[in-house]
């Protein structure tokens, strides 16, 4: 998955033009957003390993797999770029989001800021586009709405349950936790209103759970129920 995302990148920043299937031959594709604390990485783990247990998966050889802030970042490796650059992009409230990823590539001129978002939002889309994946937050549920085949997903959580499960986590003190769980909720919100100017609003979404009612094996299966019924997988 590394190597589509890098390939895909290195084209569109290059100036090529990918051609992309329509909206109703694209996917499946389920995204997730999630509130920090909430498990979204174990829960998109655990439901890729269920879907790649399905007959028509195996049959096909289709694997399902996720995309995570984690391979976004090796994937900037791979195009020479400065890795804590995507982590500043985030940070940073005072600089756009698109000028720091400019400043950091080595191997291309510069730029516009439009282009790189544009880009930013592509790579997303095709990975959406080309299917059986899971896209965990980046504003995966307002790219790809228009994907048919797509699943769109919500997970929540009361403030004062995630802030104990990320101490429980990290061992981290209570104090901590509650700072780090408010920065994380606020870096996630700025990224999506720097990417599309604004919140998505919660009608894009087609379930929201409440994860302090749900363990992450009953979402996983709900998940999996809903997918079904939609006529993602059979």
């Amino acid at each position: 998955m590394e190597n589509r995302l890098f390939e895909y990148m290195n084209k569109r920043i290059g100036g090529n033009i990918i051609q992309t299937s329509t909206a109703n031959e694209a996917g499946p594709v389920i995204t997730i957003s999630r509130q920090t604390g909430c498990g979204a990485s174990r829960i998109a783990y655990a439901l890729c390993e269920e879907l790649n247990k399905k007959k028509v998966v195996v049959a096909e050889g289709k694997k399902w797999g996720f995309i995570s802030r984690e391979i976004l970042q090796q994937s900037a490796e791979q195009l020479h770029l400065d890795p804590m650059a995507l982590k500043q992009v985030i940070n940073d409230k005072d600089r756009g989001i698109m000028d720091q990823i400019v400043e950091a590539l080595s191997t291309h001129s510069h730029k516009s800021d439009q282009k790189i978002l544009k880009t930013v939002q592509e790579v997303i889309w095709q990975f959406g586009n080309n299917g059986n994946v899971v896209i965990i937050g980046r504003g995966g549920a307002a790219i790809c709405k228009d994907i048919k085949h797509s699943l769109h997903i919500r997970i929540e959580a009361p403030e004062d349950w995630r802030i104990s499960e990320i101490a429980k986590r990290f061992d981290y003190s209570i104090a901590y936790s509650t700072d780090y769980v408010r920065k994380q909720d606020s870096e996630r919100e700025l990224l999506v209103k720097k990417l599309f100017g604004k919140n998505p609003i919660n009608s894009i979404y087609d379930v929201e759970f409440n994860r302090s009612r749900f363990t992450e094996n009953e979402i996983v299966e709900a998940i999996l129920q809903i997918s079904t019924i939609k006529g993602l997988i059979k």
